[in-house]
């Protein structure tokens, strides 16, 4: 008989449940934007944002079954990011690296928190968009700021794009992957392809705050779509955007298998354990 209470183990099932699925729905919009960043680098048209990939998704046969399904599971993705980042899930630690590791995924959920706020307001047709309050200050106070704000956030991307290609190279994302032997191979080549071209993801947004200093701002910050607009004005920008979407398609991919083969290490969040031990050291 299992020695972990009974309500512990549902919790912890239950947290590696939502994880799962929400790692089906991050694949499906990295998928969705990397199809489409593909297709724009041959055809034209435009890049997709988070939100747009949504829509997307939402407009495809069996759109609104999707719809419901990540009105469902963007919010477990969410609640997993801050399960990883304040209760250490993954087993970072508390050294600079582990806190800026844990930070990224506390910012990364609150990023799906509003994805998921999103896809509910097309469910249920209610705007999530702000009002006019607010802007004004933004709008006279941004060109003062923006500097101030763009090029350490620029720093912060280009810190991240690293760590996304030293991520792929070194092969650190394989301790969250149990990969099966006969399929080992081409698995672990396509997780490097997509943190890659996630990584130059990240890249372009830091050239986009490193070269827009005085035209970013706090109300307007480059993100996915603006950074795969750059992409594809670069030299030879097709053929980079092109790759850079099937990397996305790829880092999608990757999501997948982190769905169905990662490691879901789900902490014990029952604090009677923490009580006695705080009780035996008095």
């Amino acid at each position: 008989m299992s020695s972990t209470p009974m309500g512990i183990r549902d919790h912890r099932d239950a947290i590696e449940k939502g994880a799962r699925l929400g790692y089906l729905a991050r694949a499906a919009v990295f998928m969705t934007i990397g199809y489409f960043a593909f297709r724009t680098a041959f055809a034209g048209g435009n890049t997709l944002s988070e939100e747009e990939a949504i829509s997307r998704i939402v407009g495809s046969p069996f759109g609104g079954v999707m719809l419901v399904l990540l009105v469902i599971a963007l919010p477990c993705f969410a609640l997993w990011r801050f399960v990883q980042a304040i209760f250490d899930a993954d087993g970072y630690g508390r050294d600079a690296k582990g806190i800026f590791t844990r930070i990224g995924r506390f910012v990364s959920g609150l990023a799906y928190t509003f994805l998921a706020l999103y896809a509910a307001s097309l469910l249920f047709g209610v705007s999530v968009g702000g009002g006019e309050g607010g802007s004004d200050i933004l709008d006279r106070w941004g060109p003062v700021f923006g500097p101030w704000f763009t090029l350490p956030a620029g720093l912060v991307m280009l810190g991240v794009a690293g760590a996304q290609v030293k991520k792929a190279f070194d092969g650190s994302f394989l301790r969250f992957l149990s990969l099966p032997a006969a399929h080992a191979g081409w698995m672990i080549a396509l997780c490097r392809f997509g943190l890659v071209a996630r990584g130059l993801v990240f890249a372009a947004i830091a050239v986009l705050f490193f070269t827009g200093a005085s035209r970013w701002t706090p109300d307007h910050t480059p993100g996915l779509e603006d950074a795969l607009g750059e992409i594809g004005s670069w030299p030879y920008g097709w053929a980079i955007l092109s790759t850079t979407g099937l990397g996305l398609v790829a880092f999608g991919l990757y999501a997948l298998l982190l769905a169905r083969y990662g490691h879901i290490r789900s902490p014990d969040l029952d604090p009677s354990e923490a009580i006695r031990k705080a009780r035996g050291a008095a």
